[in-house]
């Protein structure tokens, strides 16, 4: 029994530590170069930093499909609930927390794109939930 606490507690920091990577990585400067490398890239007028978003929070799906392989409960009550509010919640605020930022920019189109990925992430966690 103590084993399988010690595994939910490193599945559930999978979660928070996935979450704070991405604010870091929201909150960070980025290179011109890096920029330009992602935002340059256009498949049929397609930007490849939108892609990158949308993987960004489609991680979370990942993350609850394998905390729930090893059965890990990750919140009291309202698990689904809790677990895509907070998902969402940071697609949204995490690109309007660059309105605040001097060195970064907002874009209604990368915003989009973390919700996309959200929304995408919480079906699968839906479907997940009820196969289980």
């Amino acid at each position: 029994m103590i084993e399988e606490k010690g595994i939910m507690k490193r599945e559930k920091w999978l979660f928070w530590g996935w979450l704070i990577i991405v604010v870091v990585f929201n909150v960070i400067p980025l290179g011109k170069e890096t920029n330009r490398s992602l935002s340059g890239n256009k498949i049929y007028q397609f930007r490849l930093d939108y892609v990158v978003h949308s993987l960004t929070f489609l991680v979370f799906a990942w993350i609850w499909v394998l905390g729930k392989i090893m059965n890990v409960c990750w919140f009291e009550g309202n698990e689904v609930l809790k677990f895509g509010g907070i998902v969402f919640i940071s697609a949204l605020g995490f690109e309007l927390l660059k309105i605040f930022i001097p060195y970064r920019t907002f874009n209604p189109l990368d915003m989009m794109a973390n919700l996309f990925g959200a929304i995408l992430s919480m079906l699968f966690i839906l479907i997940s939930h009820r196969e289980h």
